[in-house]
């Protein structure tokens, strides 16, 4: 998986993030609603530590083109905050949204750095 195919996917997987958060937030006062997740990172991380790579690489940690990591979309049915059995915390959803926003500058801001990389070698 090349570089912008990671950092596409990562953003895809931001917005997505996203717009469950916004779910979450508005369903708030919904009985028996339980908070959905992304789950990106985890399988991210489990796919950079594999090393059963088929194909060679300069590093065992390279991921491969052929590699997958597809987010998966979870649903917390554990807990419960409110005595309806919705387990939504307004604050944890939040702070979840804004570190969200965080993430997706911080991406963002690598894209366009890599950009202007290749803007200067195309240029120079």
């Amino acid at each position: 998986m090349g570089t912008y195919d990671l950092l596409k996917q990562a953003m895809n997987v931001s917005a997505t993030r996203s717009q469950l958060i916004s779910s979450n937030i508005a369903n708030v006062n919904t009985a028996n609603y339980k908070t959905k997740s992304v789950d990106f990172e985890n399988q991210l991380n489990k796919a950079i530590g594999s090393n059963g790579f088929s194909l060679a690489t300069t590093n065992k940690r390279h991921l491969q083109a052929s590699d997958l990591v597809t987010p998966t979309i979870k649903t917390n049915s554990d807990t419960s905050v409110k005595e309806n059995g919705n387990n939504v915390d307004l604050d944890v959803e939040m702070m979840n949204q804004a570190t969200n926003g965080l993430y997706y500058s911080a991406l963002v801001s690598q894209l366009n750095g890599r950009y202007q990389m290749m803007n200067y070698v195309l240029n120079h």
